[in-house]
């Protein structure tokens, strides 16, 4: 989410804002978008079937697809102009709806 809001005065994701305003002519430029989403999602993959805690049922092909979904959700909404404050809560929600028994996230110190 930070990165999203990295203090830059158009937020979002460069990956996700080229997608959505490329028109029919930049299907190259979309297909590019596509593969680096996608490298993105194979890496979190990887790393989500070497976790020995993902709760039972949770298969790691379809949580990063879902992690990604949400991720690029939140960079819509950061270019859309919600608060910090907004995605943060937006993002503690899908955490605890996806991992209902473990601790709510740490808060945020104050002024970070």
């Amino acid at each position: 989410m930070e990165q999203h809001l990295a203090g830059h005065p158009v937020g979002g994701c460069l990956n996700v804002n080229t997608v959505q305003a490329c028109g029919p002519d930049a299907a190259p430029v979309r297909e590019l978008a596509r593969a680096c989403r996608m490298a993105g999602e194979t890496a979190l993959r990887r790393r989500l079937e070497q976790a020995p805690d993902l709760p039972p049922g949770h298969e790691p092909a379809t949580l990063a697809r879902l992690v990604h979904t949400v991720s690029d959700g939140i960079a819509v909404q950061a270019a859309g102009g919600r608060t910090r404050q907004e995605l943060r809560e937006i993002a503690d929600l899908a955490l605890r709806a996806l991992f209902p028994d473990r601790p709510g996230p740490a808060q945020p110190r104050a002024g970070s």
